[in-house]
């Protein structure tokens, strides 16, 4: 098992890797909308979004995989109605590349925000 940390990734907020290899795979923690200084980005579920998805995009590069590599994604929204426009914003990023996925509404997440997602990649 190895630990990896993207050094332009926003510091960890607790006693967790951004990300860990085991074998062939990549687990990603999850990806909030905070920026490199920690601060929450956007105030919207489409700005929110696309900041989470940046981080996520960001470890993936760290370590030379892209989102064609994810296999899985764990989307945890504070409203449930704002899936159709955080729905979009993922598409942007994902294009015709679909993993797996589930989403749901919880009641609080870190700092405010909106929206946070975890997900699993594959190393090829």
């Amino acid at each position: 098992m190895e630990y990896l940390n993207d050094k332009n990734a926003p510091e960890p907020l607790g006693p967790y890797s951004d990300s860990i290899r085991s074998g062939n795979m990549l687990y990603l923690s999850g990806q909030a909308p905070f920026g490199q200084s920690g601060e929450l980005v956007g105030s919207t579920i489409g700005e929110q979004t696309t900041q989470a998805m940046d981080n996520m995009a960001s470890l993936l590069e760290s370590v030379g995989l892209g989102m064609k590599n994810v296999v899985k994604v764990t989307v945890y929204l504070a409203n449930w109605d704002d899936f159709p426009s955080y729905n979009e914003v993922y598409k942007s990023f994902m294009g015709d590349h679909k993993p797996a996925r589930a989403t749901v509404e919880v009641s609080r997440l870190a700092g405010g925000a909106l929206i946070e997602m975890e997900s699993i990649a594959e190393f090829s």
